[in-house]
């Protein structure tokens, strides 16, 4: 079995269907990307269906189908008797709607930086939350699951046909695996939504690689590991030494996401 059968079997990433994008798809997009750049507002009337029918060559129950999306984004408001309006996504924005941003990312390269940042920021905390949580106790853990997702990374990386967002994806596996074994259920509920945002950025797995290529990573998989065997005698690390580390790497990252997006 090769490393691309094991994370195929691990991952839902590889599972998903990929469909041709319609029509509705065309309008929210560009309707999303007009309300990121700022050419529409906040607080301003987007166009009545039948304008963005008119504009798209579409008939009005699409151009409706794509407003009522563009609202469950997070993009719109529905105003009664009015139609939709802006919302003004930096300050009400949620998950959803900065997932959906980095799909023109070189577009709005300033505010894709800035969000990316603050997802990988959001990351650096959870990690090290968990690598004190462990290193306080860990003797109480049980990591056998992020052993063997670490197994299945490197067999990832050993296999030249897997791609860089297959490892990453396996990599936030091995991630997640660790922290369920924390017994920390909000931390990791929060992990795995930065992870779906992360995956689903192209240019994320050349940032978190260009800096440390794969086989760096899994070392962290194997440390845990060697703590694990480690005797009861064990002494905790200084996590002050290993978070200036951290941070430094993933002030790499940041910096080779906007390198990225601002490339083109």
């Amino acid at each position: 079995m090769t490393g691309r059968d094991v994370i195929a079997c691990d991952s839902a990433w590889n599972n998903r269907a990929v469909s041709k994008p319609t029509v509705v798809d065309a309008i929210t997009e560009q309707l999303a990307y007009r309300i990121a750049a700022g050419i529409y507002q906040p607080g301003e009337l987007l166009p009545s269906v039948r304008q963005l029918a008119t504009e798209f060559g579409a008939s009005t129950p699409s151009a409706n189908s794509a407003l009522g999306r563009l609202a469950a984004l997070g993009f719109a408001d529905v105003r009664r008797g009015l139609g939709y309006t802006v919302r003004d996504i930096q300050v009400f924005a949620g998950i959803d709607t900065w997932r959906y941003l980095f799909r023109f990312a070189h577009q709005v390269p300033d505010q894709a930086a800035r969000l990316f940042s603050d997802i990988i920021d959001i990351d650096h905390m959870l990690i090290m939350e968990a690598l004190r949580t462990f290193a306080a106790d860990p003797s109480r853990y049980d990591l056998t699951q992020a052993i063997q997702a670490t197994d299945r990374m490197e067999l990832l990386i050993a296999d030249k046909n897997s791609s860089l967002n297959d490892i990453m994806a396996a990599e936030l596996h091995m991630l997640r695996c660790a922290l369920a074994a924390l017994g920390k259920p909000g931390v990791l509920s929060l992990f795995n939504t930065v992870g779906e945002i992360l995956v689903s950025i192209p240019e994320a797995a050349q940032a978190f690689y260009e800096p440390l290529e794969p086989a760096g990573h899994v070392l962290i998989g194997r440390k845990l590991e060697e703590i694990r065997d480690m005797s009861t005698d064990f002494e905790a690390p200084d996590l002050s030494v290993v978070e200036l580390v951290m941070r430094e790497y993933h002030n790499q990252v940041i910096t080779t996401f906007r390198d990225l997006i601002t490339a083109r």
